[in-house]
């Protein structure tokens, strides 16, 4: 009976510690993001915490810039130092690399377990091998913005909401020609119009790869192929569309030039400051945008995008992912599944910050109805957003080899020239394209 008694204490004794340090489990989460997706994120860890006693988060915030140069960074040096968070954000375009290195929570036996492979889009879950090693954090996608009182001013109409009859590319930049002026008045082409003093602009729209790429697709062409095996930059399509968005500055004036690393022209507001400003006409950017520009005093519509030869929409986002180096991977995986749970986090989808992975809530109108049946999500925003998805193709960055290379080293360098007007699209990607095949960049996939 004594030795039951001590087996029994024994037993409890050992409970007694492992709930003693379930209880007191901290998780670093890593992110980047504007201010306001910092507040987002930190509500929906709040929540986590208080359904999850004994488990608190810990954000680690990296406001870096807009290409992720500097989180990207920032990540490596950790991983370097075996520093590296529990979880969070990932660069897509670094994540193949990582996870094949062994940075990276194998989570397949994980999601196949709690049945998750189906019930989200086909496009969330990040491989290599044939094993998952992560997921996309949202579904986003590319946008048009505009200002109603801007466009009505002008003479504008206000564009379709329906992606698949979106104004053409002639059409759209007849339209910018309307909008912009400079400060006496006169638009481009008029005697006298000034582009050094530009009142207001046409358009504004973002020159990193990522947001070339929907217009690179509705004109035909692209930057890589899905296979990794081709470069598709310097083929007629590509060099077509590239050169039209050039003329957008140099040619037609509509457009301030606009740093690829950044959202703001020196000299000018950021571009979501100057739609609300009545500073611009349009602005094409991401999804995620229309959290911080939803909070602007302006009266702003959402408009399809214009197309080149069809219609064209992107699936990106950042990766999620949890660290393989985690001491608390079962606390993990529950953060894990809680911010891909729309139902946990609806404050993320309802925002505008993101666009769900969940399947359902597309398809389903009471899901539907749970993050768009607000002020923030104008009523176009279905038909021209939310229905364009249908159409989205996944930017390969997370699964072709070599692809920020091949972007950052071989393209951007020959793109800035462009947008300055120094040289012309053709001789710029022509370029590009020799350096990326005698650099032997195109090595497929992960």
């Amino acid at each position: 009976m004594r030795n039951k008694r001590i087996a029994f204490f024994a037993a409890l004794a050992v409970l007694a510690a492992s709930l003693a340090i379930a209880e007191n489990v901290k998780l670093t989460f890593v992110y980047w993001g504007s201010p306001n997706e910092d507040i987002a994120l930190k509500e929906a860890f709040k929540s986590f915490e208080a359904a999850n006693p004994g488990i608190t988060v810990e954000p680690m915030y990296i406001q870096g810039d807009i290409s992720g140069t500097e989180y990207a960074a920032k990540l490596r040096a950790m991983a370097e130092t075996d520093t590296l968070p529990d979880l969070g954000y990932f660069r897509p375009d670094q994540f193949g690399e990582f996870a094949s290195a062994g940075y990276m929570l194998d989570l397949t036996n994980l999601v196949q377990r709690e049945n998750m492979g189906k019930a989200y889009l086909p496009q969330v879950w990040l491989k290599v091998n044939n094993r998952i090693y992560g997921a996309y954090t949202a579904a986003e996608c590319q946008m048009m913005f505009y200002n109603k009182d801007v466009l009505k001013k002008a003479g504008v109409p206000l564009p379709p909401s329906d992606y698949r009859k979106g104004w053409s590319w002639d059409q759209f930049v007849k339209y910018c020609r309307m909008i912009t002026t400079d400060y006496k008045g006169r638009h481009p082409g008029d005697a006298g119009f000034d582009d050094r003093q530009v009142a207001t602009y046409g358009v504004s729209l973002q020159l990193w790869h990522a947001m070339l790429t929907p217009p690179l697709w509705s004109g035909g062409g692209g930057i890589v192929s899905s296979d990794g095996r081709k470069f598709l930059m310097d083929s007629p399509e590509s060099i077509d569309v590239i050169q039209k968005i050039a003329d957008l500055i140099n040619k037609e004036k509509v457009m301030p030039y606009t740093s690829p690393s950044s959202t703001s022209q020196a000299g000018l507001p950021a571009p979501p400051v100057m739609l609300a400003n009545g500073q611009l006409g349009f602005y094409i950017t991401g999804q995620w945008e229309l959290l911080d520009i939803a909070k602007m005093n302006f009266p702003m519509g959402i408009g399809a995008l214009p197309i080149f030869k069809k219609p064209a929409q992107m699936y990106i986002s950042g990766a999620s992912v949890i660290f393989k180096s985690t001491k608390h991977p079962k606390e993990a995986w529950l953060l894990y599944k809680w911010m891909m749970t729309p139902d946990k986090t609806l404050n993320l989808y309802s925002s505008g910050l993101w666009m769900p992975t969940k399947a359902s809530w597309y398809s389903d109108p009471s899901d539907l109805a749970k993050w768009t049946d607000n002020p923030v999500h104008p009523p176009e925003y279905r038909t021209a957003v939310i229905d364009s998805m249908k159409i989205a193709e996944t930017i390969p960055e997370a699964r072709v080899k070599n692809y920020t290379q091949i972007v950052n080293e071989c393209v951007n360098p020959q793109l800035d020239r462009v947008w300055l007007g120094e040289i012309t699209a053709q001789e710029a990607l022509k370029k590009a394209g020799e350096l990326v095949r005698r650099q032997n960049l195109l090595q497929g996939t992960w």
